[in-house]
C-alpha cells in the first residue's frame, strides 16, 4: 500500500530569512547523511500577473543534484540495491517579488530519489509561505507532502519496505527541520545582537494567500489518468495551501 503523508507547520523566522536559509542548509550537522549538493540549473521565469492590473512576476527557478547516504534494514533481502547511496533531484521555484502587496510570497520546493525508483522511490513536496512581512513577529507557514511507495513484485516485501521508507521519512522530516533551523540561526544578520528583534519568535494571525497552479505542470496527454507521485505531491501542496492560508 502507498504511504502518504501531509502536515502543516510554521518556522518562527520570516520568510526570505527561511528562504534564504534553504538555499544554504547544506551542510549541517543534522544532516550527516547528505554528502554533496550541487546546483545544475538556475534562471528566472516570467510569469503571468496576479492581477489584470499588476506587472508579471517573475520566479527563480533552481535545480540542484544531491548524493545522499542511507542504510538498509537486517530484514532486507542481500543485493536488493547494489549500494546504499542515491542521488536526488531537487526542483524548486521561489517568487522574486520584492513586496507581497498583491499576495505572499511562496517557495515550493519538491525532491525525488534518481537510483533504486522500483525498490523505494520517495516524492517529496515543501512549500514555504510568507504570512507576513510587514510585522517583526512574522512567521513562515510550512507544508509538507510526500508519496513513499515501492514497485517490488511480492506484496508481502513491497509493503513491509513502504512502511520502512514512511518510517524513515519521519525521522529525516523531523531532522532536516531541525537542520534549517541550524541554518537560519547562523545567519550573518541574525548574529548580530542589534538585529534581533527583526526574527522575534511569537504568534501572529494567518493572512490571506493566492492557490497555485501546480496542476499546469502535469502533461496533457496525462488527464484521465491516475496522478504520479509527482503531480500527487504538486496538486496535494496546492489544495492545502489554499485552504489553510485562504
Amino acid at each position: 500500500m502507498v504511504q502518504t503523508f501531509a502536515e502543516q507547520t510554521h518556522f518562527p523566522f520570516a520568510w526570505t530569512t527561511c528562504v534564504q536559509a534553504y538555499f544554504l542548509r547544506y551542510p549541517n550537522p543534522r544532516a550527516t547523511h547528505v554528502l554533496t549538493s550541487d546546483v545544475v540549473d538556475r534562471r528566472i521565469e516570467q510569469r503571468p500577473p496576479r492581477t489584470p492590473s499588476s506587472p508579471p512576476s517573475y520566479v527563480l527557478c533552481t535545480s540542484r543534484l544531491m548524493l545522499k547516504r542511507g542504510s538498509l534494514p537486517g530484514w532486507a533481502p542481500k543485493n536488493i540495491i547494489r549500494n546504499t547511496e542515491s542521488w536526488v533531484l531537487e526542483e524548486s521555484e521561489t517568487d522574486l517579488d520584492a513586496t507581497s502587496q498583491v499576495a505572499q510570497r511562496t517557495m515550493s520546493v519538491w525532491t525525488r530519489n534518481l537510483d533504486h525508483t522500483s525498490v523505494l522511490a520517495v516524492t517529496e513536496g515543501i512549500q514555504l509561505v510568507e504570512e507576513d512581512s510587514s510585522s517583526i513577529l512574522a512567521k513562515t507557514g510550512c507544508i509538507t507532502t510526500a508519496d513513499i511507495r515501492s514497485s517490488i513484485s511480492f506484496g508481502m516485501l513491497r509493503r513491509r519496505i513502504e512502511k520502512f521508507g514512511f518510517k524513515r521519512f519521519l525521522t529525516h522530516k523531523d531532522t532536516s527541520r531541525e537542520g534549517l533551523v541550524w541554518s537560519i540561526e547562523r545567519l550573518p544578520h541574525l548574529l548580530d545582537p542589534s538585529n534581533a528583534s527583526a526574527e522575534h519568535r511569537a504568534e501572529s494571525a494567518p493572512q490571506s494567500t493566492r492557490s497555485r497552479l501546480l496542476h499546469a505542470l502535469r502533461p496533457p496527454f496525462l488527464d484521465g489518468y491516475p496522478l504520479g507521485p509527482v503531480q500527487w505531491v504538486k496538486k496535494r501542496m496546492g489544495s492545502m495551501s489554499a485552504g489553510i492560508w485562504s
